[in-house]
């Protein structure tokens, strides 16, 4: 940082040539002046990410006090919202945005009634995501949890999606994999949903169903019915810790599954790849690829295109 600093500060090309900036790392006190010098040197950033884990709010505040980007459209930041808000205020070209959760337990979420006009792409705790997208042209959400606490019941959450002043075309969820309201809250709220992505919320302590409970998923059949009445759906993906099937790697039984999804009998009308990670954690884990594709036959069938071990997320696109 402070190589950079010095650099920035002699040479006034590099400062006004950086778009992108990501810093990643613990940042002693001591350094926030330093940072906030090279924030200050770069006038024409578009690309900011800060993840500065441990620093307090008071920090926080003293780095990015009266700093501005008339350019900035991307911000990804671990800073508590109450701070972040503010820097909202003097940013409102800022298109995408990813925040953490926003810490308040009573009173209203610190993004509430927020207005970016560009903001169309947003990944936050469901509870902060149902305040931001209030009255802003959200059209791609993903929701993350930093304790179950964030976990919003979904007909909640999905309701709030009709605020957006836009139509929502995709959405990533982290969900309670017991929760068989989830589709049906889909098909009612956002019906016009184009990809969706499913990553189930498991309590570190088990990864167990509470007792006499399944997870919604599991009844193929149904699920399939769901997903066909999510008629403009061309992809879906799902990340659960259990097996997909009760033999794992069983081709057949595979197959026979996503038929149910995709609608073997009845296809579905745009649903066109689907991706399971399953065993998600475990030592076995997998990531399995389906394409419907049209056969020689002039049926439309479903083809395996990749089977990965040991996945990464990057692969789970």
């Amino acid at each position: 940082i402070e190589v950079f600093r010095d650099n920035v500060r002699h040479n006034h090309i590099i400062g006004r040539a950086v778009k992108s900036f990501h810093v990643i790392l613990p940042v002693r006190p001591e350094q926030v002046t330093t940072l906030r010098d090279c924030l200050l040197h770069l006038h024409n950033l578009a690309d900011l990410q800060l993840f500065l884990p441990f620093l307090k709010p008071f920090h926080w505040g003293q780095l990015l006090h009266g700093v501005r980007f008339h350019q900035l459209d991307l911000l990804s930041i671990n800073v508590p919202q109450v701070v972040v808000a503010e820097f909202l205020e003097y940013h409102p070209g800022i298109a995408f945005l990813s925040v953490n959760a926003c810490g308040v337990i009573r009173g209203p979420c610190p993004l509430d009634g927020r207005k970016l006009p560009a903001l169309c792409d947003v990944s936050a705790p469901s509870g902060c995501v149902v305040h931001l997208v209030s009255n802003n042209p959200i059209s791609h959400v993903a929701t993350h949890l930093s304790s179950k606490a964030d976990l919003v019941p979904i007909c909640t959450f999905a309701a709030s999606l009709l605020m957006s002043t836009t139509n929502l075309s995709v959405l990533q969820l982290e969900v309670s994999p017991t929760d068989y309201t989830l589709l049906d809250s889909l098909v009612r709220y956002v019906p016009m949903l184009r990809a969706l992505k499913l990553t189930e919320y498991v309590l570190r302590i088990s990864c167990q169903a509470p007792a006499g409970q399944r997870w919604c998923w599991k009844d193929a059949n149904a699920w399939g019915k769901k997903l066909h009445r999510l008629r403009y759906l061309n992809y879906f993906a799902l990340r659960t810790s259990l097996p997909f099937t009760r033999v794992s790697g069983n081709a057949n039984q595979e197959l026979a599954v996503i038929g149910l999804w995709g609608g073997r009998e009845l296809p579905h009308p745009n649903l066109q790849r689907i991706i399971v990670w399953h065993l998600y954690g475990m030592p076995q884990e997998r990531m399995v690829f389906w394409e419907c594709r049209l056969s020689l036959t002039g049926r439309y069938e479903w083809v395996k295109t990749r089977d990965i071990d040991h996945p990464d997320a990057s692969s789970f696109v």
